[in-house]
């Protein structure tokens, strides 16, 4: 058995990685907060922008807030026409080529949140098996 006096462990990047994310603090951040905080951060933010902006272009043909009729049934019928073929509607895809207010005509706002939405969830889910240590 060797004993080393006065020397430190070796760490790696991937340590000091890994210590930071499971230092305590108020809002626990970990691995799986990695997964979680921009993907959640974006869905909120496609639903809150699609639902404030997208849709009251739709009902008024202006961009307003909440409180000059904002439509919520037309979240519904502005998700991704079944004859694209799929469901993800890239912004620079062949459908929308690089314009947004295109990509959010045909409903790519919409699959947008739902993938960051799933993400975000499958983020969630994995902060539930958190190991103890």
């Amino acid at each position: 058995m060797t004993i080393a006096v006065g020397r430190a462990p070796e760490r790696g990047w991937f340590d000091v990685i890994d210590d930071w994310l499971k230092r305590d603090r108020f809002v626990f951040v970990g691995w799986s907060g990695i997964l979680l905080f921009p993907c959640a951060y974006m869905a909120l933010g496609g639903w809150l922008t699609g639902t404030t902006f997208v849709t009251s272009w739709y009902t008024h043909g202006l961009a307003s807030s909440y409180l000059e009729g904002c439509n919520f049934l037309t979240v519904a019928v502005s998700s991704p026409a079944n004859a694209f073929g799929h469901s993800l509607l890239f912004l620079w895809g062949p459908e929308a080529q690089g314009d947004f207010t295109r990509w959010c005509q045909i409903g790519g706002l919409w699959s947008f949140v739902a993938l960051h939405g799933a993400f975000g969830l499958i983020g969630f889910m994995l902060r539930q098996l958190k190991s103890p240590v």
